[in-house]
C-alpha cells in the first residue's frame, strides 16, 4: 500500500480547494479508512490475513465510511458522505497502482477472488518519497496560512 504519509499527501493537494473547507478532515479520514480499519489487526494478528484482507476492500470500506457519517450532525451527513467516500476512491485509486508478489487486493470482493494491479510501483517504493511529500505539505500549509493572513490585513 502507499503509506499513509503519500495518502495524506495526496488527499492534501486534491482538497485545496475552499469549497471543501468544511469537510477536509472526513475527506482525510476517508483517505485513511481502508487502513486504519484493516491494518492494526493485521499486524496484531498475522495468522488472520484471510480474514483481513476483506477489511481492505472497497466495500468494506465503503459501507464503514457511509457508518461513520452516520455520526456526524444531520446536517452534515450528506456532506460527510461525500467527502469520506470520495477519500475511499482516492485511496483505492492509489492503491491499484501498486504490485504485489501474491494476490494483492481482491477489489471486488465478496463477488471474486480475482486480484488486478497495474504493477506500476512495489508498495515500499513511497516510503523514499516521505520526506519531500512532508517538506511540500509544510511548506504549502505555511505559505497559504501567509497569504491569508496578509489577505486579512
Amino acid at each position: 500500500m502507499p503509506d499513509l504519509v503519500t495518502h495524506g499527501f495526496a488527499a492534501w493537494l486534491l482538497i485545496r480547494p475552499q469549497r471543501w473547507q468544511k469537510v477536509r478532515l472526513l475527506f482525510f479520514l476517508g483517505t485513511f479508512l481502508p487502513d486504519v480499519i484493516s491494518r492494526p489487526l493485521y499486524i496484531l494478528f498475522p495468522r488472520w490475513q484471510s480474514c483481513t484482507v476483506a477489511m481492505h476492500t472497497p466495500l468494506f470500506a465503503l459501507l464503514s465510511g457511509l457508518l461513520a457519517a452516520e455520526f456526524m450532525a444531520p446536517e452534515l451527513r450528506r456532506a460527510a458522505r461525500a467527502a469520506i467516500s470520495a477519500g475511499i476512491v482516492l485511496h483505492f485509486s492509489l492503491d491499484v497502482m501498486q504490485s504485489h508478489l501474491g494476490a494483492g487486493y481482491y477489489w471486488f470482493f465478496p463477488f471474486s477472488w480475482r486480484s488486478f494491479e497495474l504493477g506500476w510501483f512495489w508498495p515500499e517504493a513511497t516510503v523514499a518519497w516521505i520526506p519531500l511529500w512532508l517538506a511540500i505539505f509544510t511548506g504549502g500549509e505555511v505559505v497559504l496560512a501567509w497569504r491569508r493572513r496578509r489577505l486579512r490585513a
